[in-house]
């Protein structure tokens, strides 16, 4: 009898993990052609593109400018190529090849991972434009691949089914459609915490400095790792230093010397002010009263998107989740790795958002599709398993996340 309850527990698995499989495979395929039929047509590809022409050739401003309108005017239809001109300072940027050369180097030019990858494809006979937003769909399908095992145990049904939704309402289709490095961070960002809870952690530092290269503001993902690693002890307190202060060291190279760094407020006045043409002479003076006054600005666009909203009520979910039934243990006195990391991934995720929103306060969800993801993967996790545990086992002591 035991022998047969065995054999039909692994058929069930068996089958289990070949369903899991075929969703996870259907809907990233689905996915990809979603997004790669239907991609967003941003400006910023162009500056991408831009400086990827400069990679590969070295030409002249004045012949990449060229180069690049009229492949676009032939890539894609009239209409939308008329949204490249829709304003004042897009004219500018496409008459003028000294307003166009000082505008791809405003910050876009400091995404060197993203543009090396970019002019690595065009290398290849990638159109230029397809391989901008083929580079953001295939970080996103790696993105979800990665959520569906971030956990070193087998995922439960439930959210296998669910995850499709989650992707699509934590904006990782936004990411993929859109011709920029977002995909990529939301990527590396999911990539470090599934190197943290598979305890991969000499590769999570070697990662660290590496995130930098791929959007300057990862650098915020660096105290968090750093800090909650040095005060676990789980590694050479030497070996923590020394990736904090060399992920440091490479932002500010790249900053300096790299690329040459905007201000803050410029960047600020980019998004709030009016844009410029000629970014080398732009200045945007922030008072503190200004700066207040685009916190509240931030702060109502939050009250537009119930997204931010849900992902806060998962949020504090997942902290009563992890607090009441996993962190506080009164049979067990000791905390597992995996509570922990789980634990950190909660807080660590909601204090990047926020201190994201304090240094540049947009909600744009492309900042955040990954933090959001994992949350949401994290905490419907835990319900289910928790779920599972009170209606089919009497295990009543089983530790959910040592398995």
């Amino acid at each position: 009898m035991d022998t047969f309850n065995f054999k039909l527990i692994d058929s069930v698995n068996s089958h289990r993990t070949i369903l899991h499989v075929l969703v996870i495979i259907t809907f990233t395929v689905l996915f990809g052609y979603m997004s790669l039929s239907e991609p967003t047509l941003n400006w910023d590809m162009i500056a991408y593109v831009a400086n990827a022409y400069q990679y590969n050739t070295g030409s002249s401003i004045a012949e990449i400018q060229q180069m690049i309108y009229a492949n676009l005017s032939r890539t894609i239809s009239a209409e939308d190529f008329a949204k490249f001109y829709n304003s004042p300072s897009r004219v500018v940027l496409s008459t003028d090849p000294e307003a166009f050369g000082q505008t791809i180097k405003f910050f876009y030019d400091a995404r060197v991972v993203y543009i090396g990858i970019l002019a690595a494809l065009m290398n290849l006979g990638m159109d230029p434009f397809f391989a901008s937003y083929f580079i953001s769909t295939t970080c996103s399908v790696l993105s979800i691949l990665l959520l569906s095992r971030l956990l070193p145990i087998q995922m439960p049904l439930g959210l296998c089914l669910s995850l499709p939704f989650i992707v699509l309402a934590c904006g990782l289709l936004n990411v993929a459609r859109f011709s920029s490095p977002d995909a990529l961070a939301a990527l590396v960002t999911i990539v470090m915490y599934w190197l943290l809870v598979r305890n991969y952690l000499v590769a999570l530092l070697l990662l660290l400095p590496l995130s930098v290269l791929v959007r300057t503001d990862l650098i915020l993902l660096m105290p968090m790792f750093v800090g909650y690693l040095f005060v676990a002890n789980r590694i050479s307190r030497t070996f923590l230093i020394f990736s904090g202060i060399v992920t440091v060291a490479t932002y500010l190279i790249l900053n300096h010397i790299i690329v040459d760094g905007d201000p803050w407020s410029s960047v600020i006045g980019y998004n709030y002010g009016v844009k410029p043409t000629h970014t080398d002479d732009y200045i945007f003076p922030i008072t503190i009263s200004s700066y207040l006054s685009y916190i509240v600005i931030g702060i109502k666009s939050f009250s537009y998107n119930p997204l931010f909203f849900m992902i806060c009520a998962l949020w504090v979910t997942g902290m009563f989740l992890f607090g009441s039934r996993f962190f506080f243990n009164p049979n067990n006195q000791s905390i597992s790795r995996q509570h922990m990391d789980l634990m950190f991934l909660l807080v660590s995720c909601v204090a990047y958002v926020a201190v994201h929103f304090l240094m540049f306060p947009v909600t744009w969800i492309r900042f955040f599709a990954a933090q959001y993801s994992l949350v949401t993967v994290v905490v419907l996790w835990a319900t289910l398993a928790i779920l599972a545990e009170r209606n089919y086992s009497d295990r009543s002591e089983v530790n959910l996340l040592d398995k």
